[in-house]
């Protein structure tokens, strides 16, 4: 009789060993799922809080430069949030193909590297446009506007 309490009480040991395992496996699985969930959160809140738009005239003389084959965007920071001001945070796409941003300016001669809300960046582009029809789209952390311009 004393031998089956034993065995009893080796297989109660073994399987309280054996759901341990489990619990601290499972522990470990859901802070690691729970800490990319948070990472996700926060990339989809930048995304959501970013925004801009491109204003002024696309269709005048200052718009695009013909001697210079430079074409010169107004940019503005229409989100909730603080945007770096920095050629490297700014891709621009001229019918497709990434066009490198020469110079960043702003209308109001500000300086430093946050882009407010509201504020508006000059952007130089060196890019040869024939006569017709392009997209030109801007990114910014992770937004995206594209207008059509004829030149």
């Amino acid at each position: 009789m004393a031998s089956v309490s034993v065995d009893k009480l080796v297989i109660f040991i073994a399987s309280l060993l054996v759901a341990a395992t489990v619990a601290s496996t499972l522990t470990a699985s859901v802070v690691d799922l729970d800490q990319t969930l948070q990472g996700s959160g926060l990339a989809a809140a930048d995304k959501i809080e970013t925004d801009i738009d491109i204003v002024g005239d696309t269709g005048s003389d200052a718009f695009y430069n013909d001697s210079t084959g430079n074409v010169t965007l107004l940019v503005k920071n229409t989100g909730q949030k603080d945007l770096y001001a920095q050629t490297s945070q700014i891709d621009v796409f001229i019918d497709g193909q990434y066009a490198t941003v020469d110079a960043l300016s702003r209308p109001d001669n500000a300086t430093g590297d946050v882009w407010a809300p509201g504020e508006i960046l000059r952007l130089t582009v060196s890019h040869t446009l024939d006569a017709g029809e392009h997209t030109i789209s801007v990114h910014v952390v992770g937004d995206e506007e594209t207008v059509t311009v004829y030149v």
